[in-house]
């Protein structure tokens, strides 16, 4: 039950994302943007869903996009090179998120692309935001099935885990 209450949360974020987008005539961020919310809801801890991970990872391609806008314009060469340089340096920064390189695409073709990167990193933050928000709706819908983050029981507190309680209490 918790995994379709958090399918049917998400698909209600692809709408909303889908209704804002056409609102604001940028439909065409709605595919990259709407696959990293299936991400999210298929395993929201998974490598690839990781909330650090989407930001970093459509922030840094927004910028590459944006460069290769200025100074290559819309021509195979640069796609490519800065194809190759996002991966490179989401592998760098450990922010692999594989449908941010869409927007490389998106940029070139765009009219007008500062436009499109401003949305586009708003769209992500709101993004990012909703999957925080479901994911606490989540927990407070179903608190059994949080973990202990630490694994740290009671039958086992060291001084150092005694120490990291009270720190955490203060």
């Amino acid at each position: 039950m918790q995994t379709a209450i958090r399918w049917a949360l998400y698909i209600l974020g692809i709408e909303i994302l889908f209704l804002v987008a056409l609102a604001v005539h940028h439909f065409s961020l709605v595919p990259p943007l709407a696959a990293s919310c299936i991400l999210l809801a298929a395993n929201p801890k998974g490598v690839f869903a990781q909330p650090r991970t989407v930001l970093v990872a459509y922030i840094l391609v927004g910028h590459l996009g944006l460069f290769q806008y200025v100074f290559f314009g819309n021509n195979l060469f640069g796609l490519m090179a800065m194809t190759i340089l996002a991966v490179s340096l989401m592998a760098a920064v450990s922010s692999i998120h594989p449908p941010a390189i869409a927007m490389l695409f998106l940029l070139a073709r765009a009219a007008h692309p500062f436009q499109e990167y401003l949305f586009m990193v708003l769209f992500v933050v709101a993004m990012v935001g909703f999957h925080y928000a479901a994911q606490w709706w989540l927990s407070q819908l179903y608190p059994s099935a949080q973990a202990n983050p630490r694994g740290v029981t009671e039958s086992k507190l060291t001084a150092y885990s005694t120490y990291l309680a009270t720190a955490e209490n203060q």
